[in-house]
């Protein structure tokens, strides 16, 4: 049950409000200030009642108390006062509302209840905003590769515009992730943040869901609901999987993006929207409007700052750095002592394709930390059977070339690339004098990475030199 300070110096108006509010709430009673001031020492009161004029502070002087010590509690000022002052004096003061005596019993019962409900609803957003910075961390956007930094580099010009941003990967690479950072860093980071999954709302419900709807509009609707345009605000609207949307959601997208304007379902006001879009796909977007899946117009529309979130297999200097990134951040959640991920299983996760990106990573770190993180090192036997299998190719005759240099004799193309890929390691360990280090510089890549290639390859070494002893300045992640 909720709980009611009134503190008034009148004992008739404690009585009388006490008599209003005592079926519904909790009641706690004072006549003067210090009486206040000992029951919110001792209990939690979810709103006070204060009245004006009290005589030994007045109610605006100790509400302002109140507010220094208790900065979450909500407050109603009462007077009998018929001048202006008192009301303004209140709400400068930062009461909820003001309230005139004699008072009528369903007006401040109706105050009190919005007050009490605005008040949990601060509360909630509140808690709602911490969990979603815990789930969306912006220093969870790790990448020291070449590929990652330039994604990033247009993430943070992108962010001081207003312009239209559409965030191309595949699935699991981090597109909301990216999304939020873009919204964090702009002008609007105080306002909302409202994701649409276009992929989980079925046709029927995306226009009321996006727009909102009137009391009355279709079957069901027993009052108004406010739309996602509307609870963005100022703020952001972010559009996961747009490929999903259907071709009718799709055509009154186009139309908010052009004017500025939406309707409620079953509505006749026209509505102005000022939130920033920023859309994502899993799909090519140029394919799916080829294939007229997709409206060219809203392509345009969207595309106006593309993004292109890399696959995890294309950035794997970074593999390592989000691997141990995921192990402290389960080590603390999960209370286990895995320190870190052995060597051995490190090149598994290196030598990886990773088809479901970081978001696979994360499930197999998670999984890894709940099965085997009571020991010092996760070892190479915590991970998943597709990560043992077929590691190393048996050694080849060299590769015949046709007429324009490309490999012959081979069945598939994956014997074809792994011929290719021998020949650039063989051509630069020659060059590095068989020293990995250097090779591994030559070819743009990490020395673990390039000794995972060379053993998986069965390449012998150019010179019999190796440097397993030399010193390896390790990676330095970038946190963003």
């Amino acid at each position: 049950m909720k709980r009611l300070l009134i503190v008034d110096d009148e004992f008739g108006s404690r009585q009388s409000l006490q008599a209003v509010f005592n079926r519904d709430y909790e009641i706690l009673l004072a006549e003067n200030a210090r009486e206040a001031l000992e029951h919110l020492d001792r209990n939690r009161v979810d709103l006070a009642i204060l009245d004006y004029m009290m005589p030994d502070i007045d109610g605006v002087s100790l509400l302002k108390d109140m507010q220094t010590r208790y900065a979450d509690l909500p407050f109603i000022m009462v007077s009998a006062s018929s001048t202006v002052r008192p009301v303004v004096d209140a709400i400068r003061a930062g009461a909820f509302d003001f309230v005139s005596k004699p008072f009528d019993v369903q007006e401040i019962r109706a105050v009190v209840a919005r007050a009490i409900e605005h008040n949990d609803l601060k509360r909630k957003v509140t808690l709602l905003q911490n969990e979603v910075a815990r789930s969306f961390p912006l220093n969870a956007i790790i990448g020291q590769s070449g590929v990652m930094r330039q994604a990033l580099s247009v993430v943070d010009r992108a962010a001081q515009a207003d312009a239209t941003v559409m965030i191309h990967g595949e699935s699991g690479t981090g597109k909301e992730l990216i999304a939020r950072r873009l919204h964090a860093m702009s002008a609007r980071r105080d306002e909302p943040f409202i994701p649409v999954h276009c992929g989980s709302l079925p046709d029927t419900l995306m226009e009321s869901e996006l727009f909102g709807h009137e009391r009355g509009a279709f079957t069901g609707a027993e009052r108004q609901k406010p739309g996602r345009f509307d609870l963005a605000g100022s703020g952001t609207l972010f559009f996961d999987e747009v490929s999903e949307m259907s071709p009718a959601t799709q055509v009154k997208l186009l139309r908010v993006l052009q004017e500025k304007e939406y309707m409620r379902v079953g509505g006749t006001q026209v509505l102005r929207t000022n939130a920033r879009i920023i859309g994502a796909s899993n799909k090519d977007l140029m394919t799916e409007v080829k294939e007229k899946r997709f409206r060219e117009d809203l392509y345009y529309r969207l595309n106006v700052i593309p993004i292109t979130l890399p696959p995890l297999r294309d950035r794997r200097d970074d593999i390592p750095l989000l691997a141990s990134y995921f192990l402290q951040q389960f080590r603390m959640n999960l209370k286990v002592t895995a320190e870190e991920i052995a060597p051995d299983a490190m090149d598994l996760l290196i030598a990886y394709s990773w088809p479901g990106n970081v978001r696979e990573m994360r499930n197999i770190i998670e999984r890894a930390m709940v099965l085997h993180g009571h020991r010092r090192q996760l070892p190479p036997e915590c991970l998943p059977p597709e990560f043992h299998n077929g590691r190393l190719v048996p050694e080849r005759q060299p590769a015949r070339v046709d007429p324009e240099g490309l490999p012959v004799g081979f069945t598939n193309l994956e014997e074809a690339v792994g011929e290719f890929e021998r020949k650039l390691i063989q051509r630069a360990l020659r060059e590095a004098g068989g020293v990995q280090t250097r090779a591994a510089e030559l070819l743009g890549t990490t020395r673990r990475i390039l000794k995972y290639r060379i053993d998986k390859l069965n390449i012998p070494s150019a010179s019999g030199a190796d440097d397993e002893g030399a010193a390896v300045e390790e990676p330095i992640g970038l946190h963003i």
